[in-house]
């Protein structure tokens, strides 16, 4: 399950445009964090007070511990400024994700960015979603997730383009080709997970091919040349290819025929 809160803040600054743009921006931080889930938040206002209703992954989510320097820097600002403090208050759990469960001591990772569910990293052994405060930094700069965060956004805009049709044969390039500069730079930061969490980390590999079900279970890793398919595996499976020496795992295409 996900705990829900309500962010609340009251402003005693006439300047109450500087307040929003910075409530929005420790909003916008704590949700590339990780600290809350939801990305269609909205600031809902009442005279002078501000109310931010998210969902977290735990009852700690919030805590300072886990905030970025950045996010740190943003509270003081507004409680400076504002002349108040920020008052979070549980209010229960999202009820569309009461089967969701934090992954603990995770077998493997997988980096596979899934348009606004909150976080491309997933525990290998459950696919449920790892918030990024759970793991050190990712940054060049030891202090965000930038480069995270960036990977996820360019390929939800890539992955955008393929759904479009527009360019779909571009966009499924470069969703698929390993050596892609998209799928490269998301390979670098599996590896700087893997490397800060000692948590093996593996790319998800897009996989959308118009060939025969023979012909999708008898490809190799290509990067590796391995085989890769994992027995038993359906194309109801998230993971139906996996390579321990490239680091990636793919899926069944479901575009093939008999």
């Amino acid at each position: 399950m996900m705990y829900t809160f309500d962010i609340i803040i009251k402003n005693n600054n006439p300047d109450f445009g500087s307040f929003i743009h910075c409530v929005s921006t420790y909003a916008f931080l704590l949700q590339k964090s990780g600290q809350i889930f939801n990305d269609d938040y909205h600031l809902v206002q009442k005279d002078n007070t501000v109310t931010i209703s998210v969902y977290c992954a735990e009852k700690t989510s919030l805590n300072p511990k886990n905030n970025m320097v950045q996010i740190e820097e943003m509270i003081e600002k507004i409680e400076t400024n504002a002349k108040t403090k920020i008052t979070y208050i549980e209010t229960g759990f999202e009820a569309q994700r009461s089967l969701y469960k934090l992954p603990e001591n995770s077998s493997f990772y997988v980096l596979y960015s899934r348009f606004k569910e909150g976080s491309p990293l997933l525990c290998g052994d459950t696919f449920m979603l790892i918030p990024p405060y759970k793991i050190p930094y990712t940054d060049f700069d030891k202090m965000t997730y930038d480069n995270l965060n960036f990977w996820d956004n360019d390929y939800q805009r890539f992955f955008g383009m393929w759904m479009n049709g527009m360019y779909e044969e571009f966009a499924q390039e470069q969703l698929q080709n390993p050596l892609s500069k998209l799928n490269v730079e998301g390979r670098k930061i599996c590896a700087k997970i893997e490397e800060l969490t000692g948590v093996p980390t593996y790319y998800f590999l897009f996989n959308y091919r118009k060939w025969t079900v023979k012909e999708d279970r008898e490809r190799k890793c290509p990067i590796t040349g391995n085989d890769w398919i994992i027995k038993g595996k359906t194309i109801d499976d998230y993971i139906a290819f996996k390579c321990d020496e490239s680091r990636l795992v793919s899926q069944l295409s479901s575009n093939t025929n008999n």
